[in-house]
């Protein structure tokens, strides 16, 4: 009984955690009871959130909280890839207002002696496992005084390529008008939030008119390198999806919820984004390889979901590539 009431209590603690929150509807409908703390139950997890964030879609509720608490263990001890899988635990513990436990283990939960999740051996070996806090504070230091010297930086970015180096934001676009000298352009001013209003110019005109622009909800990434395009000063790109011979392109859409000017996140990719991207290095390109919407309109790279606080983004144009 007291094992009981402790995971419960953990459950609901996770649970309170998470923030937006699948409806209640939609997490009983997920058979929690499926995914055992087995092979086959594990493969069948991983199977389910091959499309998913979560559980019951693209937002966590009690349903992944209770999840987690069954399968960690066994997971944790599975020699399979289980990708899927792998990427969620460390979502769910990521977001369960959680504290770094060490480096051999994702983040755990404060204030109660919840399960933890240990990442895949390649990446708990890269780390010491049995590093102190205070040698992790000294490390992030070390971090810190690295990034701030330019040359050291250079070379470090070189290294990461991967989402986690672009900083994706959600926007509104205020305002729109037709490029003067440029008939494919539309010029946009986008609330970031906090990032400010920007002002973007974007090829939709053959594909959006004025009033589809105006009021649209969009994911923007607003640590490329500023510019202009004919004459007409360009900070920022607004992501849309695209078929293969460019003939329809849509917008790649936050939910509704999602605050304006609130970091896009990739779960697995933490990593602090780029303060700007570097054209010569052509990091914006090898990452975009891996932009694409899924068979039911998610944005993702590599499989991951474009995730807010809200749920996932998305576009009404299904597996195509993002740009």
């Amino acid at each position: 009984l007291g094992l009981a009431m402790s995971l419960d209590s953990i459950v609901a603690a996770m649970t309170a955690a998470f923030g937006a929150l699948a409806s209640d509807v939609d997490a009983a409908r997920v058979d929690v009871a499926a995914f055992a703390p087995s092979p086959a139950g594990l493969r069948a997890l991983d199977d389910h959130l091959a499309s998913r964030a979560a559980l019951a879609g693209h937002a966590l509720s009690r349903a992944d909280a209770a999840c987690y608490a069954s399968v960690v263990d066994a997971l944790n001890a599975s020699p399979e890839a289980l990708t899927h899988a792998r990427r969620w635990a460390a979502h769910v513990s990521a977001r369960g207002d959680a504290a770094r436990a060490g480096a051999a283990t994702a983040r755990t939960l404060e204030g109660a002696a919840a399960p933890t999740f240990e990442r895949p051996a390649a990446t708990a070996n890269a780390e010491d496992a049995s590093a102190s806090e205070d040698g992790k504070k000294k490390k992030e230091k070390e971090k810190k005084a690295k990034k701030a010297s330019e040359g050291k930086a250079a070379t470090a970015s070189t290294k990461r390529v991967d989402v986690s180096t672009l900083d994706v934001r959600v926007g509104r676009v205020t305002k729109a008008w037709e490029h003067p000298d440029a008939e494919k352009l539309w010029c946009e001013n986008i609330d970031l939030g906090e990032k400010g209003v920007r002002q973007i110019c974007s090829g939709l005109r053959a594909f959006k008119t004025k009033e589809q622009m105006e009021g649209a909800r969009v994911c923007v990434i607003v640590n490329v390198k500023p510019g202009k395009l004919r004459d007409v000063k360009s900070d920022g790109l607004v992501l849309c999806a695209s078929n293969a011979d460019h003939t329809e392109v849509d917008f790649v859409i936050p939910p509704e919820g999602a605050a304006i000017g609130e970091r896009v996140a990739f779960p697995g990719f933490e990593g602090e984004p780029e303060e700007v991207l570097n054209p010569k290095k052509k990091q914006l390109d090898a990452v975009c390889l891996d932009l694409k919407t899924n068979a039911e309109g998610v944005a993702c790279y590599k499989d991951v979901p474009f995730t807010t606080s809200a749920g996932a983004c998305t576009s009404s144009l299904k597996n195509c590539f993002i740009k």
